[in-house]
């Protein structure tokens, strides 16, 4: 004969706890799921047009930034949104990295993303941010030849209307930060001081996402 339970112990609450650990389980499952199997088909899609891009790396970013993104908004709208501005940014960066181009499709992808943040930054934030990353480029591309390329705007902008005015100049000021430091490193290493075109887009993706998760 079982002996009888102590009744300090809550039975019926172990079970929800074991429950609400396993659908958490589960929630994180689906979402890293869904992020890599996207990410593998857009990993197919910039194979065919011949971009520069890895399908372990795509994958494994996919998966750990999803995961991440889970356990910092859970199972929420927040996180989607998080997502699907990762696999976009992914996309840009291999396109930068290949061709020095982006498809305007993109940019415009990040801004429609951003809608969702009206109700958690706030319309008159996201303006703000998008006019303030954009006039100071904008001028100096019509007074110096040493101006950020169109795509590197336009993706700034749509990126500091989605994370806000505070969180978009950070993320423009990082990305530009660490693309001098590595730029520099890398001509110094390889003694080459002529100066040519670089991909501007990874670096403001990674600055990007590092400030999503603020």
């Amino acid at each position: 004969m079982l002996a009888p339970v102590p009744s300090w112990i809550d039975i019926e609450s172990i079970k929800l706890q074991t429950e609400e650990a396993w659908a958490s389980v589960l929630c994180a499952f689906i979402t890293v799921g869904a992020a890599v199997t996207v990410g593998w088909i857009m990993t197919k899609v910039m194979k065919s047009k011949q971009f520069l891009v890895s399908l372990p790396v795509i994958l494994v970013l996919s998966g750990i930034i999803a995961l991440a993104l889970y356990f910092r908004y859970g199972w929420s709208v927040r996180t989607a949104q998080g997502i699907l501005l990762m696999l976009v940014l992914l996309y840009a960066s291999c396109s930068d990295l290949t061709s020095h181009t982006m498809d305007d499709c993109l940019w415009v992808m990040v801004a429609l993303l951003g809608l969702y943040s009206i109700s958690t930054v706030g319309l008159p934030s996201m303006l703000t941010g998008a006019v303030m990353v954009f006039m100071p480029q904008y001028l100096t591309a019509l007074l110096s030849k040493k101006a950020l390329g169109g795509a590197d705007i336009k993706l700034s902008v749509a990126l500091a209307f989605l994370l806000g005015w505070e969180r978009g100049l950070a993320a423009l000021i990082a990305g530009l930060l660490g693309a001098v430091i590595v730029m520099s490193i890398i001509q110094t290493v390889r003694k080459k001081r002529k100066k040519q075109p670089f991909a501007l887009i990874p670096f403001l993706s990674v600055a990007a996402m590092a400030v999503f998760f603020i």
